[in-house]
């Protein structure tokens, strides 16, 4: 090659002329594809959920099956089965949590071992800490989180297999309350899509005026944990470019529409903490307060805020549990 002129001998005496600028563009857009590529991994981690799940359900009624242990799931009722299916998800992604992110969960004695709750969180551009969190509370205490998934989940292919062995439901009021009086964990995120489409590294809480997780936390009479994962913003993020129509886009579709990025070995800590107790003299709107102060309480005291990506990797560098509160954001 002649760099001077940029050209590449083809052989047999001619030559193929490259642009200057294409090794400067390939360079710069190898990067970009892979941190736009990366979430795309971890939502085919999610997704492969389906046909893992639709594979067991085939072999639990398969006449004869072919495998032991498909014989096995046969002999057994529907809930010793699927429980068996979830345990398997659960160390998977449990064994991607420690690897990837060098996962760890503070607060956990704050979860009931036994009675419900609810359990509110803030919403990540994906909510991959919720997974791992499942996960953690299938492993160590037998316990499935039941979860308010949105609405546009439901439309992809075999999905309603998973939403009813996981306990994802698009959640109304009544169905929640009925599932916590039933003595299970519910999990809700009230930015919903919101909040992890336009939430960004100063991990401001967008619940606008939403107020139905503490009417359902009133009428179950039920405590109130908060949650938040420190770093959640720095695995992934979204674009920031135009989002003002993007806002648009989403107020008309209400789906996601911001491409996400991302994918960065982080250290994700999930912080729970202490529970809000029942109190029938609060309002909803009163109530709804109270723990978005809980949450704002949260990533006061354990996230640097702005977040930032190199940092939040060299988080997995710390030993002994250390969190980032202001005094460590205003060094």
């Amino acid at each position: 090659m002649d760099n001077a002129s940029g050209t590449i001998s083809a052989g047999l005496g001619s030559t193929l002329i490259v642009p200057d600028w294409f090794g400067w563009m390939h360079n710069l857009s190898l990067p970009l594809l892979v941190v736009f590529a990366l979430p795309w991994m971890y939502v085919l981690l999610i997704l492969s959920s389906v046909p893992y799940l639709h594979l067991c359900n085939f072999l639990r009624y398969e006449p004869g099956g072919f495998w032991h242990l498909a014989k096995f799931w046969q002999n057994s009722d529907e809930d010793e089965f699927w429980k068996a299916a979830r345990k398997i998800m659960a160390f998977v992604w449990n064994l991607h949590s420690r690897i990837f992110h060098g996962y760890e969960v503070i607060g956990l004695e704050n979860l009931p071992e036994t009675g419900p709750a609810l359990l509110i969180y803030y919403h990540g551009a994906l909510p991959i800490d919720m997974y791992y969190l499942a996960a953690e509370m299938m492993l160590k205490r037998d316990r499935l989180i039941h979860s308010v998934g949105d609405r546009f989940l439901d439309h992809i292919p075999g999905w309603r297999l998973v939403s009813r062995v996981m306990r994802v439901t698009s959640g109304s009021v009544q169905s929640c309350v009925a599932t916590l009086r039933a003595g299970e964990l519910l999990s809700i995120a009230p930015g919903g899509v919101y909040e992890a489409q336009f939430g960004d590294s100063a991990y401001e809480v967008l619940w606008k005026n939403r107020t139905g997780f503490a009417r359902v936390a009133l009428e179950a009479k039920v405590p109130i944990v908060p949650m938040f994962t420190v770093n959640i913003r720095e695995c992934f993020r979204t674009v920031s470019v135009a989002r003002w129509v993007f806002v648009r886009i989403y107020n008309v579709l209400k789906i996601p529409v911001l491409p996400i990025y991302g994918g960065f070995p982080v250290k994700l800590r999930t912080v729970l903490g202490k529970p809000i107790p029942y109190d029938e003299s609060l309002s909803p709107a009163a109530l709804q307060e109270r723990v978005a102060g809980a949450i704002a309480e949260l990533i006061r005291e354990h996230q640097r805020v702005p977040g930032e990506i190199l940092h939040a990797i060299g988080d997995r560098l710390e030993t002994g549990g250390h969190v980032h509160g202001e005094k460590d954001a205003k060094l």
